[in-house]
């Protein structure tokens, strides 16, 4: 059989041709036949009809969706029905493949115009993170806190300057605030709104009438707020730390220590005491020219008492009768001399401070100028306990008198051996005041952008 089309061999039964799809006649071969059924909705399900010879009424097969058949009961070799089905045009065929091929395309497009978009929306929120992190407010900014007495002498570390360049202007209705952060008890403490200045810095100036503000926590930050607050809620823009492990030593220096009268400061005890022992000098200056033996005397020992401490060798007791002199002036009994005294650990806490993993620079470097008044006062007042107790049993030498007052006086001010119109801390210069303001300057910090 030949395709009267293209031509093509065929086989005698053949119904369609193979190779290009033409119809080829008869149209009908021998065995099944299939009919459709009208009314059968949309899908237009066929029923096989079987054709077997000899059989009953026509048996009704399972109608299958899409032209394919398959019937309920099995057929045995010749009664196998045959299903006459026109198979669809060559050009639906292809049709159905570039069907499925753009479908397969579109898809594919889809899924990696969703990939890009993940990767996109991914390194936008990483982008996002990151500028949370390094404001722009901020990107170019630092700035320095340090801390100071008032003025009236109400407490110790008690006055917070802050003062920052390089930030950008806050938002209209916004203001920059800092903070002092205990993030232990997780309690903040205002330090004040920082305002611009003329040049363009930031500057802040706090006073705790109350507190010793090195004692009120362990972290500082600047954050961008809206109107008045009373705790930190807006985005960090400036923070710093103090180290924890150095501060622990500076703290003993500054705010408290375990055996010290009141758990005061080691060198707040220690200047203090100084002033204290400069005083006592010059009311022995005062009454010395009096002759009086017993104010002499009463006034040599308390000298002997601040320098020396309870622990002193020559420490005792104002006798009754110096109360009636007007002598009253002792010490707490801690001493600036000795090796349990003000000196020594003073010294002992500054070197541990500038020795721990997390120290710092300025902070090996402001301990140094703290060991160096030190030393400093302890030749000096060493001198004023020997010159006292030489007083003490010989109060007629009024000799003694002027060394007692002008070596009293350079421990607790220090004394500018050089000249050069400042009182440095380097030997022979540094005292009392000098040692408080480099341990105050050990306690300094940088502020830097970021959380």
């Amino acid at each position: 059989m030949q395709c009267p089309q293209c031509n093509t061999q065929l086989e005698d039964d053949t119904v369609f041709c193979g190779n290009c799809g033409t119809q080829i006649a008869p149209l009908k071969a021998q065995g099944a036949t299939v009919t459709y059924k009208s009314g059968e909705g949309e899908d237009e399900l066929a029923t096989v009809l079987s054709t077997r010879p000899g059989s009953q009424t026509p048996t009704p097969q399972t109608p299958i969706r899409n032209n394919a058949f398959q019937p309920d009961t099995s057929y045995r070799g010749d009664d196998t029905p045959t299903i006459l089905s026109s198979p669809p045009p060559p050009a639906r065929k292809s049709n159905t493949w570039r069907i499925a091929f753009i479908v397969v395309m579109v898809l594919l497009i889809i899924g990696v115009g969703a990939l890009g978009t993940i990767a996109l929306l991914k390194n936008h929120t990483s982008a996002t993170n990151n500028s949370s992190a390094n404001t722009p407010l901020a990107s170019n900014a630092n700035g320095t806190i340090s801390f100071s007495d008032s003025q009236n002498g109400s407490g110790h570390s008690n006055v917070v300057t802050i003062e920052a360049s390089g930030l950008t202007a806050p938002p209209a209705g916004s203001q920059y605030n800092a903070w002092i952060v205990d993030t232990l008890s997780e309690r903040a403490t205002g330090l004040g709104t920082l305002i611009q200045n003329k040049d363009g810095t930031y500057t802040t100036k706090s006073t705790d009438n109350q507190h010793n503000v090195l004692s009120l926590g362990n972290r500082v930050v600047v954050t961008l707020e809206q109107g008045t607050v009373s705790v930190p809620t807006g985005q960090v823009i400036l923070s710093t730390a103090f180290p924890p492990k150095a501060f622990v030593h500076i703290k003993h220096l500054l705010v408290s220590f375990p055996n010290t009268p009141g758990k005061i400061g080691l060198l707040v005890g220690l200047v203090d005491q100084a002033q204290k022992l400069s005083s006592a000098s010059q009311l022995l200056q005062s009454i010395s020219a009096s002759q009086n033996s017993t104010a002499i005397q009463c006034a040599a020992q308390s000298i002997i008492d601040i320098a020396e401490g309870t622990q002193g060798t020559h420490y005792k007791s104002l006798a009754n009768q110096c109360a009636s002199e007007n002598i009253a002036e002792v010490g707490d009994g801690y001493g600036l001399l000795g090796t349990g005294g003000y000196i020594a650990n003073g010294e002992a806490h500054a070197s541990l401070a500038a020795t721990q993993t997390d120290t710092t620079v300025t902070i090996r470097v402001h301990a140094g100028h703290v060991a160096i008044c030190l030393e400093n006062m302890k030749g000096w007042i060493t001198t004023v306990d020997h010159d006292a107790l030489a007083l003490l049993n010989n109060p007629s030498d009024s000799a003694k008198v002027q060394e007692i007052v002008t070596l009293a006086n350079h421990a607790f001010n220090g004394f500018d051996a050089n000249g050069d119109g400042r009182i440095d801390p380097i030997p022979g210069e540094g005292g009392a005041v000098t040692a408080y303001f480099h341990g105050q300057l050990m306690a300094a910090l940088v502020l830097a952008p970021g959380s």
